[in-house]
């Protein structure tokens, strides 16, 4: 038998995974009369097993809210393959891991969204309903106008960003403000009418370019889509995405489509899907009322002194919003969710921190918790909305008034199904 081989066992270790043992395939009286071409099977057959071994890593959050590991195989509208199994959307909340691409530098200008997407990138032209960006990674884009709060200077803070305005606005770096109706927007600068006047600033003059509130539009259809975050702190919703290999495709509202290299993505997230994070919905009312001279408003994703990521602060959570006494956020309903949830805590050490939380259904308390202290995580609150056209969380005052009054709102949620097991809230007054 010198050119014949005999192949009674062939075990593969995994090597990367020592909790793993090993996989074995029994093959019995297995004879090949080419030593060559059993060299080329084993070959397959070890790439095969190695295919199957490395699939990439990434944490899932399904819709009970419990985050564990898993590898991802691919994705498509059926959901997230992982081996033989297949999670359907309808049990997916996120899927998230580390980019292992580092992000680009700094940018020199940021498209920001309504939605509360960002994309860093350059202007390229603009229509007078469409802008062009140039987004890096993603190539260009076309965005309408009516989606965009506006164009930063990378740096530059605008405090007054999402208030609303008649008029655009194009902000100088030498303090100059003009209003008027952009009316162009090229590489070289802004071409904005004010009156009879239509200056063009160039972009090196600029640090930002506001735009007017759109007319309120009508809901669109109730469907899923996709939050993709990209490391370089870029974030797009989009209606569809797939991943094969180690190529992420998204689909954009054009129908058009990008492919992304899936170790710069930070994060998917489901948004109308089985849940919504109320960190992904823009309040319709958001109050901040100092009793001293003390200065937090509400940050969303991060606690409100610090400004440390909730998941950071708080593992095993992965939304939140950080606010101080006295706070309210009112967001609107829909009538598509059928149940809010959020469990809650005071951020702060000090034993003379006290707060009082209540939450409201239209403008009826349904939930209230009297002398909320540091030191623990409040059990989950579940609350049935019903009819209810807003819902409302408020952060009171409590008995040393605004002392160390810093809270933070832990995973706070609308669910499209109540689940069948809830801690049921305290009642208004308990």
């Amino acid at each position: 038998m010198s050119n014949q081989t005999a192949v009674r066992k062939l075990e593969i270790r995994n090597s990367n995974d020592e909790s793993n043992p090993k996989f074995e395939f029994q093959i019995s009286n297995f004879i090949r009369h080419s030593s060559f071409e059993f060299r080329i099977f084993v070959a397959g057959l070890f790439l095969s097993v190695v295919s199957l071994t490395h699939a990439a890593t990434w944490s899932l959050t399904d819709s009970q809210f419990h985050s564990r590991p898993i590898p991802v195989d691919s994705i498509d509208a059926g959901g997230i393959h992982s081996g033989s199994a297949v999670l359907p959307w309808d049990d997916v909340l996120e899927i998230w891991h580390g980019a292992n691409a580092a992000p680009a530098g700094a940018a020199r200008f940021t498209l920001i969204f309504r939605s509360g997407d960002k994309l860093n990138g350059e202007p390229v032209s603009f229509d007078g309903q469409t802008l062009r960006w140039n987004a890096g990674p993603l190539g260009q884009i076309g965005v309408s106008v009516d989606l965009v709060l506006g164009i930063v200077r990378g740096g530059y803070a605008v405090g007054d960003l999402d208030r609303p305005r008649t008029d655009d606005v194009v902000r100088l770096a030498n303090g100059d403000t003009t209003h008027g109706i952009v009316n162009q927007i090229t590489p070289a600068g802004v071409t904005i009418q004010a009156g009879d006047a239509t200056p063009t600033p160039p972009w090196d003059s600029i640090d930002a370019v506001l735009f007017s509130t759109a007319p309120t539009n009508p809901a669109g259809p109730d469907k899923r889509t996709f939050r993709v975050r990209l490391a370089g702190d870029d974030a797009i919703t989009v209606p569809d995405v797939s991943l094969a290999g180690n190529r992420l495709t998204i689909t954009l509202d054009d129908k058009g489509t990008r492919q992304i290299d899936a170790s710069s993505v930070l994060e998917i997230e489901q948004l109308d899907g089985p849940v919504s994070w109320l960190t992904s919905r823009k309040p319709s009312v958001d109050v901040y009322r100092p009793m001293f001279s003390e200065n937090f408003p509400t940050r969303f994703d991060r606690t409100v002194a610090e400004g440390t990521p909730i998941a950071e602060k708080y593992p095993g959570f992965h939304r939140g919003i950080g606010c101080h006494s006295y706070s309210k956020l009112v967001y609107d309903l829909d009538g598509k969710w059928a149940g809010f949830r959020t469990q809650f805590a005071v951020d702060s050490d000090s034993p003379l921190a006290d707060v009082t939380v209540r939450i409201y259904l239209d403008d009826k308390v349904v939930v209230e918790r009297k002398n909320v202290k540091a030191g623990r995580i409040y059990p989950l609150t579940v609350v049935a909305l019903g009819t209810a056209k807003t819902i409302s969380l408020e952060v009171d005052y409590g008995e040393n008034y605004a002392t160390q009054g810093r809270f933070v709102w832990l995973d706070p949620a609308l669910l499209r199904k109540l689940p069948e097991a809830t801690t049921q809230p305290s009642g208004a007054g308990q």
